[in-house]
């Protein structure tokens, strides 16, 4: 009996004894790989690097609905104002201190256009644009995360609808107006008096 528990107790601490020793294999080879991966770029030597075919053009940068927006929305936009198109969230807020969870929401995602104050480059508004058909699926609304980060640094979303009929381009001046900030707004108009 007594043979019988030392055998059985020498498989379990056999066991164990292996047991761990895959498992340290595995943090170790996990590590190693990890470095690999994260250190990959950093040790490629670009003027050798063939890149031709691992990237293709992201075209179009606006579909036709929306370049259509763009250039109706740019001939009735005061030249006091520019706007950028699919300009990166990360460019137009930046975290202001420790917490970062709603930097790192958005810091990825873009706006349909942005429209900045050119003597300053501050972003003055964002524009969403959307389109109401079943078929096209590309103009998407802005992520919920993305209207709270902006609305945090006081920048207005205006949305748009993107129509198949002309413009009612006095309606859509003034609601761009109207959404500014109101200093800017007389500032603006003191300029234009």
């Amino acid at each position: 009996m007594k043979s019988l528990l030392l055998q059985v107790d020498l498989a379990l601490i056999f066991g164990l004894i292996i047991f761990a020793g895959a498992v340290v294999a595995g943090i170790i080879l996990s590590i190693k790989l990890n470095k690999k991966v994260t250190n990959s770029s950093k040790k490629v030597n670009w003027d050798n690097f063939n890149g031709s075919g691992a990237l293709k053009k992201h075209t179009p940068i606006l579909w036709p609905k929306e370049l259509e927006f763009y250039y109706m929305f740019r001939s009735v936009l005061p030249k006091e104002f520019m706007i950028i198109p699919k300009l990166g969230i990360d460019e137009i807020v930046k975290p202001n201190g420790g917490n970062l969870i709603l930097f790192n929401a958005v810091k990825e995602e873009h706006v349909d256009l942005c429209v900045v104050k050119v003597s300053t480059m501050e972003p003055v508004a964002v524009i969403d644009t959307y389109y109401p058909s079943i078929t096209d699926s590309t103009i998407q609304e802005l992520d919920p995360a993305v209207i709270k980060a902006l609305k945090s640094v006081s920048i207005p979303v205006i949305t748009y609808e993107i129509l198949d009929v002309p413009y009612d381009k006095d309606k859509i001046l003034k609601k761009f107006l109207e959404a500014i900030d109101p200093v800017m707004l007389a500032q603006l108009n003191n300029k234009n008096k």
